[in-house]
Parts: C-alpha cells; sequence; structure tokens
C-alpha cells in the first residue's frame, strides 16, 4: 500500500506542490511556485498562420529552455499531471484575448489510435478538459478523429507538414458543433499546419468560426 500511495503521489503530485519542480506551495490549490513562475515569459501572442479556416490563433508563453524541457516531460516522459500547470498559463491567454466569451465549445487535436495506445495518453487531450472544466464550456471528446498516421511534423518543412496531414483528420456528430465557436487546444504550434488542417474540416461541416491556442510556439518570428 505505501508502494502505491508513493507511486500515485509521483504521478499526481498532491496540490500542495509545485507541479513543475516539486517544492511546497504556500497556498493550496496552486500549481507553479514563485521560482517556477520566474522562468516563464508570458506572450499572449497571436500568430500569422495565413489560413482560411483558422479565425485566429494564440499561444502562452515563450518558447524557452524551461518551458522546451517541461513540454518534453509532459509529451515524452509520463509527466501527464503537467497539465494542469500547463492549462493555468493558457487560462490566462484565455481570459487576456476575452476567448471565453467568444466561444462556445472546447476541442483538441487528436492522436491517432496506436500513437495515443503507445503514449498513454493525449497531452492536448489533458489540456483541453481541464480547460473546459474550468471554463464550464462543453468538450468534443470524439468529434475529431485522427485517420491517417502520420510523419513527426517538427522533422518536416512548411509544404511536407500540409502533404503529411492532408486527409488525416474527419469529424463525426457534426449536429455537436454546427454553428458554434470552437476553441481548438494544442500543446505546441510550428507553422499552424496542424490547426488549420482541423479547422478546415470542422468548418466544412458546420461550425461557425475556430479559434486556436497553444502552449507555446517554436516558430521564428
Amino acid at each position: 500500500m505505501v508502494l502505491i500511495k508513493s507511486l500515485t503521489n509521483f504521478l499526481f503530485p498532491e496540490e500542495n506542490i509545485c507541479f513543475f519542480c516539486k517544492s511546497q506551495m504556500e497556498h493550496e490549490g496552486e500549481h507553479i511556485c514563485k521560482s517556477c513562475s520566474n522562468l516563464i515569459e508570458f506572450a499572449h501572442r497571436e500568430i500569422n498562420t495565413d489560413s482560411h479556416y483558422l479565425e485566429k490563433a494564440y499561444y502562452s508563453v515563450i518558447y524557452n529552455r524551461f518551458i522546451k524541457e517541461n513540454i518534453h516531460l509532459f509529451k515524452y516522459e509520463g509527466k501527464s499531471y503537467l497539465y494542469k500547470a500547463f492549462g493555468d498559463l493558457m487560462l490566462k491567454t484565455i481570459y487576456l484575448k476575452d476567448l471565453d466569451a467568444k466561444i462556445d465549445i472546447v476541442a483538441f487535436v487528436p492522436m491517432h489510435r496506436r500513437k495515443k495506445a503507445q503514449r498513454g495518453y493525449n497531452q492536448s487531450q489533458l489540456l483541453a478538459q481541464y480547460i473546459s472544466q474550468r471554463l464550464d464550456k462543453p468538450l468534443l471528446n470524439n468529434n475529431i478523429v485522427k485517420v491517417k498516421m502520420t510523419k513527426e511534423q517538427n522533422r518536416l518543412g512548411m509544404l511536407e507538414r500540409k502533404k503529411n496531414l492532408k486527409d488525416s483528420f474527419k469529424v463525426e456528430n457534426c449536429q455537436d458543433f454546427k454553428d458554434k465557436e470552437i476553441l481548438l487546444i494544442d500543446d505546441i504550434i510550428t507553422t499552424g499546419a496542424t490547426m488549420e488542417e482541423i479547422s478546415k474540416v470542422l468548418i466544412q461541416s458546420g461550425a461557425k468560426r475556430v479559434y486556436g491556442l497553444a502552449i507555446t510556439s517554436s516558430k521564428k518570428i
């Protein structure tokens, strides 16, 4: 029982410690300590995606060493609990840009089922679930499906990314988002090709507008 409790605390830290560095917090309910907060550079920046389908796209923080390392832990090292800390950063952008007043529904970039089975979770889904709950907005949980296994986008150029993603996504139960404004959540934006492709199928299937939001962007300005 002691081993199980210790493992649970490692995977899902208690509410009174910093999710990034595990230091003790002064106030309950917070997820980021002052020391880690000082390493985070807020941007709340709109990114130019040159999209015909994506209304606007934003990211919350600068892609510095601290964020890069922790996103790697979040995506590839099983630190799934970091969705709360990253979700809180994204909520700041949502309130600053008044996205909470504009959108009706929250959605996320899906993974192919085989990739999700390998990783054990979809980090973008965890972020979207948290944001959906905090905003008290419905979540499109199974409406966007990735139907094609694709290469890792970060290894491809702009044109290759678009070709790689072509016909990768489909939508189901269109009545759930018809004439709705959607907030599409991802962990990182590089060129915006993924959000563009998903926004296209959503708009073509009846969505009114799609806004994008990520933790950060590795796109060079």
